[in-house]
């Protein structure tokens, strides 16, 4: 059974966080304590309820995509500090991966995404803030409506947003989870045939139009469920652990 200090190194080496300059704290957000991780609970969110779950299944750690803190600083008061006493109580560690695990090639969501719809040729892809937080693959003869339906069958899913305005054969495919609507005019001067992301902005609609694109929005949890499964289970096999996905979908 390792302890938690064997165990950071090894998420570090999947998703080189150190690369990213990001609004969300990487890393250990609560807790840290050196102990034996017996179990390890994943979830998207960082929410009370999804907190609760994870000291009832005894969870020694909590890996998250969307964490406690970010950008600002923030009295620990309400429900922030409602969960923060009970990871602390709990002795469960808090570690949250934003940014680098949506790019990470290893276990990264745009990656996991890919990999989920049956791409080929994945490589790095999309670009914010300087960053590369994606990726792009290939699709050798799958149709649009094809991959409408896997998304469906993604922990959380929602009725997939099409927007059909590019070409009927889809070859090259852009894959920015979560909210990736920046990402419109990228696959366009790409010249990708669809980009998938999570969930849309007003303006998405008139974009691809324009372009003449393909857009799916899958859902921003749907689409963010893969790349702590990927981690959370890579740690598992690693390290002996048993391990714990606390689904709570959003709708969104």
């Amino acid at each position: 059974m390792a302890q938690l200090s064997a165990i950071l190194p090894y998420i570090e080496s999947l998703i080189n966080s150190q690369k990213f300059k990001d609004a969300s704290l990487n890393g250990v957000q609560v807790g840290g304590w050196d102990r034996p991780i017996k179990t390890v609970a994943y979830a998207v969110d960082s929410g009370l309820s999804i907190i609760e779950a994870a000291v009832a299944k005894q969870a020694d750690l909590l890996i998250v995509h969307h964490g406690l803190f970010w950008d600002k600083p923030q009295a620990i008061t309400g429900p922030l500090r409602e969960k923060i006493e009970l990871l602390i109580k709990n002795k469960c560690t808090l570690f949250a991966s934003h940014l680098p695990l949506d790019a990470s090639p290893e276990v990264g969501n745009g990656f996991e995404l890919g990999k989920f719809l049956g791409l080929e040729e994945l490589s790095p892809w999309g670009e914010y803030n300087g960053m590369i937080i994606g990726a792009r693959g290939s699709n050798r003869s799958q149709s649009i409506e094809t991959l409408v339906e896997k998304l469906t069958q993604l922990p959380g899913a929602i009725k997939p947003l099409l927007l059909n305005f590019g070409p009927e054969k889809i070859k090259s495919v852009g894959l920015v989870t979560g909210s990736g609507s920046f990402a419109i005019s990228q696959a366009a001067r790409d010249g990708l045939d669809l980009l998938v992301s999570g969930e849309p902005k007003q303006e998405a609609y008139h974009l691809a139009k324009e372009f003449k694109l393909n857009i799916i929005y899958g859902g921003h949890y749907a689409t963010e469920t893969v790349g702590v499964a990927a981690l959370a289970k890579k740690v598992a096999e690693r390290f002996s652990c048993k391990v714990e996905f606390l689904d709570e979908p959003t709708g969104i």
